[in-house]
């Protein structure tokens, strides 16, 4: 007697056998929609980074006068990328110096602008002014104290010290706020 027809061979792929799935293959369900909307771990790091760079750089831009009064020698690479940083918040302005006559004496006369770069008060140091020779070298530095003790946010404010009898080889006068000397001195 012939054997009776496999009922597998002629069942229809889409119906479920009661003798199991051995007999067909199933593709596994297409999850690349899934993984390519989902970001890697990988590129969660590396945003994460670029993340934390820019706020890195944002910090070290906006308290780089904290950071450079922390640690002083910081303001030369700011200076380097064009973000000078004036712990201070003063500056200098018009600076300029002549010899006048008194009588048969000669006097250096330093005169310009204290310049207050902050919105609020600031206090005013004294000015430390050297008179230089053609070498470089100082050949005579005095303080003198600022006009004011105090400026108002934005204010500016004319200086004007003297000196008696200057040295004859002077070439140059530099003026700067004592305060700073000071803490260079000491450092």
């Amino acid at each position: 007697m012939p054997a009776p027809p496999d009922d597998r061979r002629h069942q229809d792929p889409g119906e479920r056998s009661s003798l199991g799935n051995e007999g067909f293959w199933r593709l596994p369900p297409d999850d690349r929609r899934e993984e390519e909307t989902k970001p890697s771990d990988q590129q969660s790091l590396i945003f994460a980074a670029i993340v934390a760079t820019l706020i890195g750089a944002t910090a070290l831009i906006g308290l780089r006068e904290k950071i450079v009064r922390i640690a002083p020698h910081a303001a030369a690479p700011y200076a380097v990328v064009g973000l000078p940083v004036n712990i201070d918040g003063l500056a200098l302005s018009d600076v300029r110096s002549r010899i006048e006559m008194e009588g048969t004496r000669k006097a250096l006369v330093v005169e310009g602008e204290i310049v207050n770069l902050r919105r609020d008060a600031n206090l005013l140091p004294p000015l430390a002014i050297f008179v230089r020779g053609a070498d470089g070298q100082d050949k005579y530095a005095w303080t003198t104290r600022a006009p004011k003790s105090r400026l108002e946010g934005g204010e500016r404010i004319a200086f004007r010290a003297r000196l008696a009898s200057p040295p004859e080889d002077g070439a140059e006068v530099l003026v700067r706020f004592a305060r700073n000397e000071n803490e260079a001195k000491a450092k």
